[in-house]
């Protein structure tokens, strides 16, 4: 179990503009030592005592794949639960030297395949019979089925087995990320990822989590929040207040775990930056009945279930369950991070364009005279906007701030609508607005400084934004974006700087 070190609450805050020079928080701190240690193990040879071990677990998975043509149920619970427990008493390296091994010595299909593909080529050449030809097919794609297939099935059965598999893959993933590339895990990894995705279907509860939740599902959400990190104990119970919410899909046969969850905060406004979320303190009960907006900060997922579409489903469940509970609300919106807007940045300033900026990305003359004046000698608005992001503490300087939201603001605003992923994509290029467009949600503002932490800054230079859940027409914005791309925005409120890019076609832009 990880421990949090104290809440440091009567300790003065940070001087503004020093975020990018404190010291690492502690979520950062723990990743930086686990990091560490993971690198330290892979210097080491799995130990002598784990190769009998690995062996009994290759034994079992044969048996279960043996079994599995004899139909014995039972005996392969038992069988596979025995697989489980061998399997968590492995360290990290004897579990990466078995999950190899997995990957490579059970890949094979369970055999027949050629024949299998012929009765398919003649079935359908021969006959009209759809069902028949339909028989034939699933026999074909039964035939082709990874032989690891059937450990997988039968520990799912196993009362805590989907939370096994979870964590499973989340360890293969781990593997993958390192720079040797590995296909034959990579395709054990996506066979796992569409078996959890057909599994978790019909088998979810929607649950709020409070401060009287078990501890142990409590220490989940600082375990696996992906978004803006648990300081401790103490913030955790903030970010459960009054005011605030928390919900969790949980998995019938893990009821203390959530697979996924998201906080919600309950607002008269909606806000343009996190840290009022974060650090305000618990509001009265009486507040919430007066609640004008719901505002989701932050959703995250097990790691082991990426890839495996839950958000929509959780967003659109929470949306309803608080429509009931607190009926004077009247927006639903998210307050979302911009996580590869630097990256996308940084390839922007290049050198050609330092010297002769990007010619669709309109800025106002006063604007740019604004910026390039903090830079001596600089010529061109992306020459100096270069040299105070990579400068030591631009943010401490008000005038260098007020000199570059206006430009900063609009090349957000230009990143989330023009810029795509790329091969004829008409998908957002950002994974953030990506899912939120394909849920159903428009683009609302783009918010300057609306994360001044450390990863914020590091990330998106403090930029967030909101996507707006207009409930009346979720579904045609989200087959306009995934048909053709079109990025819905809102004109309450309308940003001036999404207003700015969409100029050309402002006219054609939906209307809500």
């Amino acid at each position: 179990m990880h421990t949090t070190l104290p809440a440091l609450s009567d300790r003065p805050p940070a001087r503004d503009g020093d975020e990018l020079f404190q010291p690492l928080e502690t979520a950062d701190l723990r990743a930086f030592w686990d990091k560490a240690a993971s690198e330290a193990r892979l210097q080491q040879k799995p130990s002598d005592g784990s190769s009998a071990e690995i062996a009994s677990l290759s034994e079992l998975v044969s048996i279960i794949v043996d079994k599995c043509h004899h139909k014995g149920a039972v005996e392969l619970g038992q069988i596979a639960q025995k697989f489980c427990d061998l399997y968590e008493t492995l360290d990290s390296d004897a579990r990466t030297e078995f999950l190899a091994l997995l990957s490579r010595n059970f890949c094979l299909p369970k055999g027949g395949a050629e024949s299998a593909a012929q009765s398919y080529l003649d079935g359908v050449a021969q006959s009209k019979d759809f069902a028949h030809n339909a028989l034939l097919a699933h026999r074909l794609r039964d035939s082709l089925t990874p032989l690891y297939a059937d450990l997988f099935d039968n520990i799912n059965r196993l009362p805590e087995g989907f939370a096994f598999l979870v964590h499973l893959r989340t360890e293969m993933l781990a593997i993958l990320a390192r720079p040797q590339k590995d296909s034959a895990m990579q395709a054990m990894s996506d066979f796992l990822m569409r078996r959890l995705q057909t599994w978790i279907v019909g088998t979810l509860d929607l649950k709020r989590i409070t401060w009287n939740s078990p501890a142990c599902t409590i220490e989940k959400l600082e375990q696996y929040e992906s978004v803006h990190a648990v300081r401790s104990w103490m913030d955790i119970k903030r970010r459960l207040g009054n005011g605030r919410r928390c919900f969790g899909f949980f998995h019938r046969n893990a009821l203390k775990e959530p697979l996924i969850f998201v906080w919600v905060a309950l607002t008269e406004q909606i806000p343009d930056n996190v840290q009022s979320i974060l650090q305000e303190r618990e509001q009265p009960k009486a507040n919430e009945a007066n609640a004008k907006c719901a505002i989701f900060y932050s959703i995250s997922s097990q790691v082991g279930l990426s890839r495996v579409d839950l958000g929509n489903f959780l967003i659109k469940r929470v949306v309803s369950v608080l429509r009931s509970e607190i009926p004077s609300i009247e927006a639903f919106c998210t307050l979302s991070p911009m996580p590869r807007f630097r990256s996308w940045l940084d390839k922007l300033l290049t050198f050609e364009h330092l010297q002769l900026p990007p010619k669709d990305i309109e800025l106002t003359e006063a604007e740019i005279q604004a910026l390039v004046s903090r830079v001596p000698g600089a010529t061109t608005w992306t020459a100096a906007l270069k040299h105070l992001i990579e400068s030591r503490g631009w943010t401490s300087d008000q005038a260098n701030i007020d000199a570059m939201e206006p430009v900063v603001r609009t090349l957000g605003a230009y990143y989330l609508l023009k810029v795509k992923r790329g091969n004829g994509s008409n998908s957002a290029a950002d994974p953030v607005a990506n899912f939120h467009l394909r849920n159903g949600s428009c683009l609302y503002r783009v918010n300057w400084r609306g994360d001044t932490s450390y990863r914020g800054l590091r990330q998106s230079l403090g930029l967030m934004c909101n996507y707006n859940y207009v409930l009346d027409r979720i579904e045609d914005n989200s087959e306009n974006y995934v048909a053709k791309g079109t990025i819905a925005t809102t004109e309450s409120g309308f940003d001036p700087y999404i207003e700015r890019v969409l100029s050309s076609s402002f006219s054609k832009r939906p209307k809500l």
